[in-house]
């Protein structure tokens, strides 16, 4: 029997562990946003101009949950710098889901070595790294996500105690006050844990009751903020145009197959192949562990793999296929490191005895199950930048000054939040009529070397490195 100074110590190593990888998680993040001085990604400005709005008015430009924008403002004053303090606050938060994941896999495969390996596909995984730089708040709520998932999972299999039934619905209600699509995916695991736990479970009425007073307080959550808190959740209405995407479904052209995608399908930093068969391996295993009768990692590995599958369901509109692949790396981090677990049962079936053998059999394994993602997420590291150039923004810094007050600039769509964090102008991606009833000035930014057929016509009023500014007379030419 463990002695209290064994536990003690044991205890002391496992979490020197955790606190290493996530410290070595938050430095290899942080590491991706500091190689370059602009933040990354087609939604970086973005935060720059909401947090930079909640500091100097207290409010909001765009319609958002707000919770995010109040932490990077926390960390943005803490470092005097708003770029910093949201590439921080992002690389923290990612990091922070580490811990949750570790838990988790721990509790299922009953073995602290495989949540490590569970944090390590974390930290190595190109899609994790994708969503991080490029769909910040989307990667902030992870770690939301999967404090839910291990708080049901453990309500579900400790019975249901006061602490984990309000731990369990205060990490959904952040993981709602954080993002949708984090909010979607924990409600799409809600939904296929609950109805497994009811098909396989024990002890199901106590569970469901849970369950059932879970919706009743959710179904208020959306109430409110649809009503009351609108202003804040816009993102909702995203819900309304998938399933109106879903139904004009005929008229979306080719779709993707889950394995071998046609050229205009979402490209994955990962293989569709690799993850399909992934995919399979979470079904293998569903199937093993019931075989075997354990039903919590039966329960836990199959809802995973199902809600996997979903999120990469062929039939889902390019559009948002690729979004909700991003995603998948929690269903590969789980099945891996869940698969990795059965290595010492596949070693006496191979009736090998040897400890050094088992040993070897399960430290070659977890070199091949993650080097892939190693070299995949460094790939994707690499990738990592700004979606202009130094250039390009030292043209915009320079056109602030020249830019007439009351004016308007149309801008191409994926410089737009950099002008207006840079410019602090109004913005608009295409011309409108109405725009000289409201403004003084309507002006055009251009990229040098694809300057419109009409540039002629127009007044040139700044030209740069990468951009030129131009002025619309008061009748704007057909474009």
């Amino acid at each position: 029997m463990e002695s209290p100074r064994e536990w003690y110590e044991r205890k002391e190593t496992e979490y020197g562990i955790i606190i290493s990888l996530f410290l070595a998680a938050f430095l290899f993040y942080f590491s991706i946003f500091l190689k370059n001085p602009l933040i990354t990604g087609i939604d970086g400005p973005y935060y720059l101009i909401q947090v930079r709005s909640l500091l100097n008015s207290g409010h909001l430009v765009y319609g958002d949950p707000p919770l995010i924008f109040y932490l990077l403002a926390f960390f943005t004053i803490l470092l005097r710098d708003i770029t910093l303090g949201v590439e921080f606050g992002v690389a923290l938060f990612c990091a922070l889901s580490t811990i949750p994941i570790y838990f988790l896999m721990k509790r299922v495969t009953e073995k602290p070595w495989f949540g490590y390996i569970a944090i390590l596909l974390f930290i190595f995984s190109a899609l994790f790294i994708r969503m991080m730089s490029d769909f910040m708040k989307n990667a902030i709520g992870i770690f939301f996500l999967i404090s839910f998932f291990y708080y049901l999972h453990d309500m579900a299999f400790n019975g249901r105690c006061w602490m984990n039934f309000l731990l369990t619905i205060l990490f959904l209600f952040l993981t709602g006050l954080t993002h949708i699509l984090d909010f979607g995916v924990a409600l799409l695991f809600l939904i296929v844990y609950s109805s497994m736990f009811a098909i396989f479970g024990v002890n199901r009425s106590r569970f469901l009751k849970s369950i059932g007073l879970i919706a009743l307080i959710f179904a208020l959550f959306v109430v409110i903020t649809v009503t009351i808190l609108q202003f804040f959740f816009t993102d909702y209405n995203k819900i309304l145009h998938f399933f109106e995407d879903i139904a004009e479904i005929q008229d979306l052209g080719p779709l993707a197959p889950l394995i071998i995608p046609p050229l205009q399908g979402p490209l994955l930093p990962i293989s569709w192949l690799m993850l399909a068969s992934i995919i399979f391996l979470g079904f293998a295993l569903s199937i093993y562990e019931w075989r075997m009768k354990k039903r919590e990692p039966f329960i836990l590995v199959s809802t995973i793999t199902i809600t996997g599958m979903l999120l990469s369901f062929p039939l889902i509109p390019m559009q948002w296929l690729f979004r909700f692949m991003l995603m998948d790396f929690i269903p590969i981090a789980v099945i891996l490191s869940h698969g990795l677990s059965k290595i010492e049962e596949l070693a006496v079936r191979l009736k090998i005895k040897s400890p050094l053998s088992k040993a070897l059999l399960a430290l070659i394994s977890t070199f091949l199950c993650l080097s892939p993602f190693v070299v995949q997420s460094v790939d994707m590291a690499a990738s990592v930048r700004p979606t202009i150039s130094y250039a390009g923004y030292l043209d915009l810094m320079d056109m602030k000054r020249i830019i007439p007050t009351d004016s308007i600039v149309v801008v191409p769509g994926f410089i737009q939040y950099w002008a207006q964090y840079v410019d602090e102008v109004d913005i608009a991606n295409r011309l409108s009529e109405g725009f000289w009833q409201s403004y003084s000035n309507v002006l055009g930014l251009f990229f040098k070397q694809r300057l419109p057929p009409f540039i002629g016509d127009l007044k040139i009023i700044f030209v740069g490195r990468v951009f030129v500014l131009a002025e619309y007379p008061p009748r704007p030419p057909s474009t």
